[in-house]
């Protein structure tokens, strides 16, 4: 029995199609149209007897029937996008929390050297190469290749440049757990992306790649060219531009501290169930903090706290912006958060009696 994402995405496919044909015979039904307009001009211009001439009532009645075969297209057309939104609609709905099978923002030069670092990290020279190359499909073009989920998401963004990283490697012992290493591995610096990964041609899916070992930044193999502060650095910047404007991430860059802690909570942020534009979103809310700051909610939220992300964002910008000293403003942060704990109060509420009292000075 066929799962409700493949019987959507198979609907959505054929609703695509028909959408299409449907397009195609409103264009049809607008040049006949105008073809019979244009006629019915000319014979206009040529007759000398305007309210009688029998070619002149001929074509306007070819006119009118005309008009209403493209008014008729022009229906179906927009039932027929009516049905492809009911069913899209449906689809994102079932869909798991956003996938990220497809890479945000820019690809650049740092990113591509990120990918060749990847690649020669795990080239142990004794098996064939693995190959990581980031792929693009223009509007319009589908790669229908992958499970149920890939080409849901491929029918739904149809209409969009999409960007992902394919890891390929041939069959040898110990591809599969090689290539999973380095799917994490890029997964964890790019923003959460999900790369696809082939093995011997055939897609193996990512979570049912081995997951023995340390999963975390220190079982890796180091990059060469990023292992020092300046590689941190660009490792930073290569996370922060999957959800940031470059603008953003310009500013961010003269405050290469406060970058790598940024870097540091959207990873954070990768750990939970969010979405590309939840992780956008809270981001920009915390890029004006200061150090200090940003240090104090990268370690409320990890510890997983029941205030809601709003609450701490705000009370961090109002502590923030009120105390000179970062890092009073960091420890009136968590006092605020242990009291509000303790009382009841809502964080932001204790957090503006800590600036009307003037505790901290």
């Amino acid at each position: 029995m066929s799962s409700t994402i493949e019987t959507l995405e198979r609907e959505l496919g054929e609703a695509q199609l028909i959408r299409t044909e449907q397009q195609k015979a409103v264009i049809r039904a607008e040049n006949a149209h105008e073809a019979a307009c244009a006629a019915r001009d000319d014979a206009w211009a040529e007759s000398e007897a305007f309210a009688t001439d029998d070619e002149v009532e001929r074509l306007s009645t070819l006119v009118y029937e005309r008009r209403r075969q493209l008014y008729e297209a022009i229906d179906r057309l927009k039932a027929a996008e009516g049905k492809e939104r009911r069913i899209k609609s449906r689809l994102m709905y079932v869909l798991p929390a956003e996938r990220r099978r497809y890479l945000s923002g820019a690809v650049d030069e740092e990113f591509e050297e990120f990918l060749r670092a990847v690649e020669v990290a795990y080239d142990d020279g004794r098996s064939p190469g693995v190959e990581v190359s980031v792929v693009t499909e223009k509007p319009g073009e589908l790669d229908l290749r992958g499970d149920a989920t890939w080409r849901a998401l491929e029918r739904l963004y149809s209409g969009t440049v999409r960007r992902w990283v394919e890891i390929r490697a041939g069959r040898s012992p110990g591809a599969v757990e090689k290539a999973g290493a380095m799917a994490r591995q890029i997964a964890y610096y790019a923003g959460g992306h999900v790369p696809r990964v082939f093995v011997g041609g055939e897609e193996i899916q990512p979570e049912g790649l081995s997951t023995s070992g340390r999963t975390g930044p220190e079982g890796w193999r180091p990059l060469v060219g990023f292992d020092g502060p300046k590689g941190r650095l660009a490792l930073a910047r290569i996370t922060a531009r999957r959800y940031l404007d470059e603008g953003s991430v310009a500013r961010l860059s003269k405050r290469a501290a406060a970058l790598g802690q940024v870097a540091e909570i959207a990873r954070l942020y990768q750990t939970m169930n969010l979405t590309g534009d939840e992780i956008r979103w809270r981001l920009e809310q915390l890029i004006s903090l200061r150090l200090e700051v940003l240090e104090a909610v990268y370690d409320l939220t990890g510890e997983r706290r029941r205030f809601s992300f709003y609450e701490v964002a705000r009370a961090a910008r109002l502590l923030d912006g009120h105390f000179p000293d970062s890092g009073v403003a960091a420890e009136a942060l968590v006092r605020a958060v242990n009291r509000a704990l303790e009382s009841g109060v809502p964080l932001v509420d204790v957090a503006y009696l800590s600036v009307t009292s003037g505790e901290g000075f």
